[in-house]
């Protein structure tokens, strides 16, 4: 699905591009307060410009946080890495409901 960025897109997008860098990323509180965003504005924006716009943009979880592009593969992976283990967190939630017989948990209650 490809279509023109909207002005707040590209707004986003330039504030990334040009504030942050692996070294200082961007903070999202930086961003959300220069651009009017509420948190989930945001997050919807940035997820947006990744699939729709094709910008590899991660967070970086760590001190300094925030949003950058990487410039290689090694800055791409510290910016991954978080993804990787929140999703290995989720299929351990996932698992976890899905194992429990609902019948038999409510016999128990």
């Amino acid at each position: 699905m490809n279509r023109e960025m909207t002005t707040i897109e590209a707004n986003v997008l330039d504030v990334i591009l040009n504030r942050g860098s692996f070294k200082l990323p961007v903070k999202a509180e930086k961003i959300r307060n220069d651009l009017g965003l509420s948190k989930r504005g945001l997050e919807e924006i940035v997820e947006t410009l990744r699939f729709v716009h094709g910008h590899p943009i991660v967070a970086k979880k760590t001190q300094p946080s925030g949003y950058y592009i990487p410039r290689n593969k090694d800055e791409r992976e510290a910016g991954i890495t978080p993804y990787r283990k929140q999703i290995a967190t989720e299929k351990r939630n996932l698992g976890a409901v899905l194992s429990v017989d609902l019948t038999k948990y409510w016999e128990r209650a």
